[in-house]
């Protein structure tokens, strides 16, 4: 099998296995409960066009739902991209029963806020503080209010933290989202729901690509390259459950499934 971009991951086995929990506990925290993949049967993925493009082969969902089939082979957990270019945190919460509930998922991962901070950067609101960003406190009750549906209807709950910009994460845009980030984890506490800190484990790959001379994360400062979507999808299995070891062992079936190959 020739070099890929894919294989930069390699050297990056241990990003994200420590990324997953929900933060240090407080006196109102709840444990975050594990996801119990031998019991699930649907997966939907909510998010924006990170998420929709992901179903592609190569993208993190495509990657998600490959490891699973090579993983449980007699599970047949399906995976629903509900991902939509260009959506922000309140277009995803005015079709949360539609294109979320409505599909009867037994876990809801949730990826937003690039979005909502990205679209508030214009020429003339170079700081990013634009009309159309949605506003922290607004960011938070729409993924809250998520959450509380997600759960009231039965279904388990992943958080995602943003990936990062410009594969530079002292960039603007990735000091604007900081706070964003900030808040999933906290809600992540408060709901103890998992947390897939993509954010954390896209720097840290960051740092140790820039040392070691390895590949970009995104292709064009937002959406992701080769190794960032395989990085996302390696945090998000790890926060179902998937164990390094298991996502070690699968890998090789799941890159001889890329086309082309």
């Amino acid at each position: 099998m020739k070099p890929t971009p894919f294989t930069t991951l390699l050297t990056l086995a241990a990003v994200a296995a420590p990324l997953l929990s929900c933060g240090p506990a407080g006196a109102q925290d709840r444990a975050a409960r594990p996801v119990e993949l031998k019991r699930v049967s649907r997966i939907v993925t909510l998010g924006d066009s990170i998420t929709q493009g992901g179903g592609r082969p190569g993208g993190y969902v495509w990657l998600m739902d490959q490891y699973l089939k090579v993983l449980y082979p007699n599970r047949k957990i399906e995976v629903v991209n509900a991902g939509i270019s260009g959506h922000k945190s309140n277009d995803m919460l005015a079709r949360f029963q539609r294109d979320v509930l409505d599909k009867k998922p037994d876990v809801v991962t949730i990826s937003v806020g690039i979005n909502d901070v990205w679209h508030g950067f214009t020429p003339e609101h170079p700081a990013g503080y634009g009309p159309r960003r949605i506003r922290l406190e607004e960011y938070s009750r729409n993924v809250e209010a998520m959450i509380q549906a997600a759960q009231k209807a039965g279904a388990q709950v992943v958080l995602f933290t943003t990936t990062i910009f410009e594969d530079e994460p002292n960039s603007i845009r990735n000091a604007r989202v900081a706070n964003y980030n900030d808040a999933v984890r906290g809600l992540g506490r408060k709901y103890g729901v998992r947390v897939a800190d993509q954010y954390q484990a896209f720097t840290t790959a960051w740092e140790r690509n820039r040392s070691s001379g390895g590949g970009k994360l995104t292709s064009d400062q937002v959406h992701l390259a080769p190794a960032g979507d395989e990085l996302m999808a390696r945090t998000a299995l790890l926060a179902l459950g998937v164990t390094e070891k298991q996502l070690d062992a699968a890998r090789p079936e799941v890159m001889k499934r890329l086309p082309n190959r």
